[in-house]
């Protein structure tokens, strides 16, 4: 039988391979399109390198924490910490995608 912190990590592995799949290919392979929050009046370079970067970010975390459940088991100071880097990370790449801190022509 597995116990629940093990079956708990690989969720949030599993989790977090998900979210690092669209963040590459945002991220390395420039395809900035794919974010759900793009604009298309923002350089599509811009957005690849900030905000495919901060998902990157977001998927490394996501999977760090996972690992970390499975080998420590479950700590509250952990998960609250994993939720508010999510959502400061989340927020981030967000505001990225709709042109945060880009100067166009």
């Amino acid at each position: 039988m597995v116990s629940f912190d093990v079956a708990i990590g690989l969720f949030w592995i599993g989790c977090g391979i998900v979210i690092l799949i669209p963040a590459w290919l945002i991220a390395v392979r420039g395809r900035a399109d794919l974010h759900v929050h793009y604009d298309d009046s923002v350089d599509p370079t811009y957005v690849s390198r900030r905000a495919g970067t901060t998902a990157l970010l977001m998927a490394v975390a996501t999977i760090t924490y996972g690992l970390a459940q499975v080998r420590f088991g479950y700590q509250p100071t952990a998960f609250v910490g994993l939720l508010v880097t999510l959502l400061v990370l989340a927020t981030l790449t967000k505001r990225f995608a709709q042109g945060w801190g880009w100067h166009g022509e």
